[in-house]
């Protein structure tokens, strides 16, 4: 088993890379990419958390439900659940299209989309940097 701190920190800075990969390929125009890769930069970052504090076995891709988790440690994570709320949206609906009535995730997403991703992002991985 890995020690805690240095899991943490392997998590955090995947985090890191996938803010600034969503960044990346939102200059490309692959706003539905950035949304989803704000998404994962934010779940990645409160997984950091969890293991830094000693977790480990984490579980989920849902933002609200990792920040119950981490609400254990910190019960201030409750102020970042609706940015968590509103990044969840952004894990299927932006890689598949059977959950879109039409068309295909590509087409879906605008650059609004993914600034508003990748902003609500750097909330929270920027909130937990400061609890890490």
């Amino acid at each position: 088993m890995p020690d805690n701190l240095a899991e943490g920190a392997r998590w955090f800075r995947q985090a890191q890379q996938d803010l600034d990969d969503a960044n990346f390929v939102r200059e490309g125009s692959r706003f539905n990419l950035a949304c989803f890769l704000g998404q994962q930069a934010a779940e990645k970052a409160l997984k950091a958390y969890l293991y830094h504090r000693g977790a480990e076995d984490v579980w989920s891709h849902s933002l609200i439900d990792l920040c119950e988790d981490a609400k254990i440690f910190d019960m201030f994570f409750d102020t970042v659940k609706d940015e968590a709320r509103q990044l969840d949206k952004y894990y299927e609906i932006t890689r598949y299209p059977t959950y879109l009535p039409s068309g295909i995730p590509s087409e879906a997403f605008d650059r609004i989309d993914a600034d508003r991703s990748i902003e609500l992002a750097q909330g929270v991985v920027e909130f937990v940097r400061e609890r890490i």
